[in-house]
């Protein structure tokens, strides 16, 4: 099994950072129709991106994973046209609108947003001619390995990044409350926001806590699991993130997918080139909002993170005491001036810049919202910031080069991995050397100097020893080098769309508002599988009010340690369960908690103007 690491690219320029740092492939989002809307591309983006993917052997996946409307279609199509033309390896969409298209010959990826969540609901994508399923990231090694079973199809999971607390693909509540719908690509992360959680007489029982907002991802440890259970592609989340970002995940996983590769030689790479890093990754010093590990083995543990939906860094301390400008900490922690701090100031996410720093004291530009007990974190560390920055990553393919001596001419041949090969010839005579081993070592030294192309050499043969002069070996390296790179930009075949198989039988017959039908070609595409569509995707509902907006795997009777199956020995509070129903308040917004513990799963019911579910 070939494994794939697939990196986000907000734009180009990001893309090809990632490619360099060893993604083996990248998905970037087109003018529109991407899930992330302020992550969008021009197709001269996406031309440099492909450029360089097939450099290395690698891709590029389009996003064109939002919901269409009937006036849409169109539109979508032609870009779908249009991203193949700039170069793309694949689409990746939501809407099985587009399976009613007349679509470029290029794989279908199934996003996660199209609810890959379950045995049956992918083993019918495979059958409907999808190539990939993106799994939801809520399922467990165990439920990945009954996907494996169940369905002939490419499995792709995230494996660092941000999570949605909904279930994927199933969460309606920024569409509900904000008007900006998360399948549209306009998400607002009402679920980040502070919310009250009170009784049914109003009581309010947490005040302005980020009760739904959970911790980040990060899986690289446990990429061999994964593997083992059929994943193919390991996916880093993050098309809004910064190149800082993407420089440092994108290189920690390289290196944990290497030592893998490494270890289990029958496991193959899905690009070309060994990459050198300059700098020590580490994800904790780019944005995350603490990490876990989800639900990989399946237990339930706690995953909120209720004091910030933010960035809030490493944790380095608590202040003791307040002098000015001056704070006295309880530890003693490697800080530099420069460093960026962050603290919670009530439900919102406070920061200062250090000035000086003593032992055990630090000197900040700002003191007026730090106090004694403040818990103080380093969301900026300048050193390790600058480091990254300046640090030189290097991406290499090893070519085998053989010298050879036609008549009147001396020959370089380059080959690559991949079986690429390329000549560069110069003319002239090339009498025996007087010392044939200081030929051969002048010979390898001179093509070896290959640092400004994308090439090392691995080895070198020669038909005879021959004395060839230096200046006439680096014009063979140039020029060899640069056709080969050339070749390897250059647009190859790819890989054509899977046919339609047997059609294998829709999880569920009558379709509600969450199987997101919005439009007559989707319709037309359930009916045919053989469902019967119910009503609308909740795009086109009128209100959503008395509907389940958002199912979870976080909850809070959990969370707060009121679980009667699961103990939590770290509860957020040791508040007594109160009888009758809990609500979420923020503003205006009610939103009912039913709890289904058969299924271990939290219900939010949007409540109408009434307050009532």
């Amino acid at each position: 099994m070939v494994l794939e690491l697939l990196a986000p690219a907000k734009n180009a320029d990001q893309g090809i950072l990632a490619l360099r740092c060893g993604a083996d492939a990248v998905y970037m989002g087109g003018a529109r129709f991407g899930a992330r809307q302020a992550a969008g591309n021009g197709l001269e983006d996406f031309e440099q991106v492909t450029r360089e993917a097939r450099l290395w052997g690698g891709k590029v996946y389009a996003t064109l994973n939002t919901l269409l409307f009937d006036s849409e279609l169109e539109a979508a199509r032609r870009q779908a046209w249009e991203l193949y033309e700039a170069g793309v390896d694949a689409l990746i969409i939501q809407d099985m609108a587009f399976l009613e298209m007349d679509l470029p010959p290029l794989p279908l990826h199934a996003s996660t947003q199209a609810a890959c969540d379950s045995p049956e609901k992918v083993a019918f994508l495979a059958s409907a001619g999808f190539s990939r399923a993106i799994l939801a990231r809520e399922l467990s090694l165990d439920d990945i390995r009954a996907v494996h079973g169940a369905a002939d199809i490419e499995l792709e999971a995230f494996v660092y990044g941000a999570l949605c607390v909904g279930e994927s693909g199933q969460c309606y509540l920024s569409g509900a409350i904000c008007g900006r719908s998360g399948n549209r690509g306009e998400c607002a992360q009402p679920c980040r926001a502070p919310w009250n959680l009170v009784d049914a007489s109003h009581r309010v029982l947490v005040r302005e806590k980020h009760l739904l907002n959970i911790r980040d991802l990060d899986l690289s440890d446990h990429l061999e699991e994964l593997a083992d259970a059929g994943i193919q592609t390991f996916k880093i989340e993050g098309r809004l993130k910064d190149a800082d970002y993407v420089k440092n995940v994108v290189s920690q996983v390289r290196r944990k997918l290497d030592a893998l590769l490494h270890r289990r030689p029958e496991l193959g790479r899905a690009s070309l080139g060994t990459v050198s890093h300059a700098f020590a990754p580490d994800p904790a010093k780019t944005f995350q909002r603490g990490l876990s590990t989800y639900r990989i083995d399946g237990e339930r543990r706690p995953l909120g993170n209720l004091e910030s939906g933010k960035h809030l860094g490493e944790f380095i301390g608590e202040v003791r005491s307040v002098q000015g400008d001056r704070l006295v900490l309880d530890t003693q922690a490697e800080l530099h001036p420069g460093d960026g701090l962050a603290f919670v100031d009530g439900a919102e996410v406070a920061g200062t810049v250090i000035n000086a720093v003593e032992p055990r004291q630090l000197f900040v530009q700002d003191p007026s919202r730090i106090k004694p007990g403040t818990r103080l974190h380093r969301n900026l560390d300048l050193h390790w910031l600058k480091a990254l920055r300046s640090a030189k990553v290097d991406r290499r393919i090893p070519v085998q080069a053989r010298l050879d001596f036609p008549e009147g001419a001396v020959r370089l041949r380059l080959e690559d991995p991949a079986g690429f090969v390329v000549e560069a010839r110069a003319q002239g005579d090339f009498a025996a050397p007087r010392d044939p081993e200081g030929a051969t070592r002048a010979n390898r030294e001179a093509l070896g100097r290959l640092g400004n192309t994308p090439f090392e050499l691995a080895g070198l043969q020669a038909s005879e020893s021959r004395f060839v002069p230096v200046s006439v070996l680096n014009g063979l390296r140039r020029d060899a080098a640069a056709a080969l790179e050339t070749l390897r930009r250059a647009p190859r075949a790819r890989e054509g769309r899977r046919a339609p198989q047997r059609a294998r039988s829709l999880p569920a017959r009558e379709l509600d508002f969450t199987w997101n039908i919005a439009n007559q070609a989707a319709r037309a595409f359930y009916k045919r599988a053989g469902g019967e569509v119910l009503e609308p995707a909740g795009d086109l509902l009128e209100t959503l009010a008395g509907r389940v907006v958002m199912t979870t795997r976080h909850c809070l009777k959990y969370e707060l340690g009121w679980c009667e199956v699961h103990v939590n020995l770290q509860p957020w509070t040791h508040l007594k369960e109160p009888e009758g129903p809990l609500f979420l308040e923020n503003g205006p917004t009610r939103l009912e908690c039913r709890f289904d513990c058969a299924r271990c799963r939290m219900e939010l019911v949007l409540c109408d103007a009434r307050g009532r579910a």
